[in-house]
């Protein structure tokens, strides 16, 4: 059983992923165009950043219930990121805040709760 906003949950959240992959893509190429150094570290931190979003999502998909804490922190860490982004991206900063909203109410609403609840229960048995 699957409710929607789980599962609207995990499509954000593989979206989020996917924006962590772009921006370890860009550093990348700006590090191979002769930007600095400092664009290494970034894309290897981006990268891992989105290989564990990706994987969270994977298990929220799947049912597991230890997966919601990680995406829950990742949505607060995003809030508190978006409002450094306020003043030279104010689009990039609504976009993010309006999505990281939504995927963080997905979380935690009762019915998430509940079909995490029975999927682990059904997993044990």
């Amino acid at each position: 059983m699957t409710s929607a906003p789980r599962f609207l949950s995990v499509a954000l959240a593989v979206a989020e992923g996917i924006a962590l992959l772009v921006v370890a893509v860009g550093e990348s190429v700006a590090l191979v165009a002769g930007g600095t150094a400092a664009a290494l570290p970034v894309a290897v931190f981006f990268t891992a950043c989105s290989a564990a979003v990706l994987w969270c999502a994977r298990g929220l998909a799947r049912g597991h219930s230890w997966s919601r804490g990680p995406l829950v922190a990742t949505q607060l860490l995003l809030l508190a990121l978006s409002w450094t982004y306020h003043r030279p991206y104010p689009v990039v900063a609504v976009t993010t805040v309006a999505v990281t909203v939504v995927a963080l109410v997905g979380l935690v609403l009762p019915s998430t709760t509940r079909t995490l609840s029975e999927s682990s229960d059904t997993s044990r048995a």
